[in-house]
């Protein structure tokens, strides 16, 4: 009976890591959120911002990831965002999340990407955390 048990635990671990994504989510401000995607042979990094109007989503970054060395994964033209997976969760915002979490992403650089996202990226709305250093958490699964 129990060698049943463990083929179900295999099989279903199996077939959630092939459904859902490995996401993880940054809301630096109200507004605003950086979403990586961390699955083997899908990793990409978007930014977006938006209003409360209706359709107002604006994507200001995009593109796929390639995994580096030490949690960290670069964009084909050099930006890296790297991340940590912290001991303990900070809460700067615990009603909405912004700025919270058990995960620290860190984007570095150098270059005209670089550049322009060290331009355009969202400001930290609670918290004392660097520049270009945001908290957050793997996105539930729905």
């Amino acid at each position: 009976m129990n060698i049943k048990a463990a083929l179900i635990g295999v099989v279903a671990f199996f077939c959630l890591t092939t459904l859902y994504a490995d996401e993880l989510w940054f809301l630096p401000e109200r507004f605003a959120s950086v979403t990586l995607v961390t699955t083997k042979g899908k990793e990409r990094v978007t930014v977006e911002t938006w209003t409360k109007a209706e359709g107002s989503e604006h994507k200001i970054f995009e593109s796929r990831l390639i995994p580096t060395e030490g949690g960290a994964y670069r964009t084909p033209k050099g930006t890296v965002f790297r991340l940590k997976h912290l001991i303990e969760s900070i809460i700067n915002d615990g009603n909405r999340h912004i700025n919270s979490g058990d995960w620290q992403l860190t984007i570095s650089g150098a270059g005209a990407e670089f550049g322009y996202l060290k331009r355009t990226m969202p400001q930290v709305a609670f918290g004392k955390t660097p520049p270009l250093v945001y908290l957050g958490a793997k996105k539930e699964a729905k």
